[in-house]
């Protein structure tokens, strides 16, 4: 068993109009372990007040992911408002990518983390993705939930290794999330998933995430957590500290 290792929840949920408030989430870090968190405006919750002013009361171990309505007019106004606010990312679906890419580019500008959301699958967004990291260079990028594997329709996950040909890009990263939604624990489905990705991006850009509450309750949390620190996942095992928490210090709080 791997003890002692400073974690980081890259990606999990709070709120007031869904999911759960910041008192339920520090209750369940803390029963699992997690001394930092990312938490991660909800889709469809364009006010992102809540989460700027818990961030903002704790950023040592809080930090936040803006959601901003991409069909908006006020969409630039509000996403410079919330990067002033205190945030350090704005959260994407996929069709941000195809309805107003100029918000990738503008978050971009910003400083921005893109936390990248694939609801259905990332095999056609691959190459305008690869054409906008192309033109900023060095914008930081997570591709959530390991791009949104459905096995259901991709049995072979051919589209989801798609995202393998962002590995190109430095600055993108891999967040191993929310496995629950697309299998059982101990989601052996997606470990030569797994796998692929750390082979292809390099350890240091992998990032665990919980995804709470989505995946369900603070046993199932600690539960997927523990998978990774107990080496069920097939990553290096002197890779662990850094998935676990490492690589999301570096990114996420790097300056706080």
């Amino acid at each position: 068993m791997t003890t002692n290792i400073p974690t980081v929840d890259a990606y999990t949920h709070c709120g007031l109009s869904k999911y759960t408030p910041i008192e339920d989430v520090r209750r369940t870090m803390e029963a699992a372990g997690v001394e930092r968190a990312v938490l991660a405006q909800h889709m469809g919750e364009f006010d992102n007040t809540y989460i700027g002013s818990v961030c903002a009361a704790d950023p040592q171990r809080l930090a936040g992911v803006c959601l901003v309505d991409h069909t908006s007019d006020q969409s630039v106004r509000k996403l410079r408002a919330c990067r002033d606010a205190g945030f350090k990312g704005v959260r994407y679906p996929s069709d941000v990518l195809r309805d107003a890419p100029h918000l990738f580019d503008e978050a971009a500008d910003l400083g921005l983390i893109l936390v990248l959301f694939f609801p259905d699958g990332i095999a056609g967004c691959v190459d305008d993705l690869r054409a906008f990291l192309k033109r900023c260079s060095g914008a930081r990028a997570v591709i959530t939930h390991l791009a949104t594997p459905d096995l259901a329709v991709d049995p072979n996950l051919d589209g989801c290794r798609r995202q393998l040909e962002l590995a190109e890009f430095e600055s993108v990263h891999v967040q191993v999330s929310g496995m629950k939604m697309f299998s059982d624990y101990p989601h052996e489905p997606l470990h030569g998933l797994v796998a692929e990705v750390a082979e292809s991006f390099g350890t240091s850009r992998l990032l665990w995430g919980s995804n709470y509450p989505v995946v369900g309750d603070v046993e199932d949390y600690r539960r997927d957590l523990q998978l990774l620190l107990n080496g069920g996942l097939p990553v290096p095992r002197e890779a662990i500290p850094a998935i676990a928490g490492g690589n999301a210090v570096r990114l996420w709080f790097q300056d706080a």
